[in-house]
């Protein structure tokens, strides 16, 4: 078992650890429903600045990219739209996905 002192010092590595590491999560994924709907909550409730947005026609799928910044310093929010799609459902996550919640 580790003595006050040991804890106390792995405690100290994790955090000096912490501030020298410079990985970061770029970006969640959502799958929603109404897109446009779904941007202006994300705007006008939170404040986020659209960032981009596409329409991928031949893959039947729009998104959209909202954050409080440039996404080379800031966290991200991707919502993604299948235009076959008007009710999301609960599926396993899309490819390179780190979250799939429905909206």
């Amino acid at each position: 078992m580790a003595t006050d002192s040991e804890a106390s010092k792995a405690a100290e590595v994790v955090v000096d650890w912490h501030k020298q590491d410079s990985k970061r999560m770029l970006h969640a994924v959502y799958r929603v429903g109404d897109l446009d709907r779904t941007i202006k909550y994300y705007t006008e409730c939170f404040g986020m600045k659209l960032l981009r947005k596409r329409d991928v026609p031949d893959e039947k799928y729009t998104n959209a990219f909202l954050g409080f910044g440039p996404e080379n310093t800031n966290f991200a929010v991707e919502l993604t739209n299948f235009a076959e799609v008007s009710r999301p459902t609960c599926v396993a996550p899309l490819p390179g996905s780190v979250l799939a919640v429905p909206l």
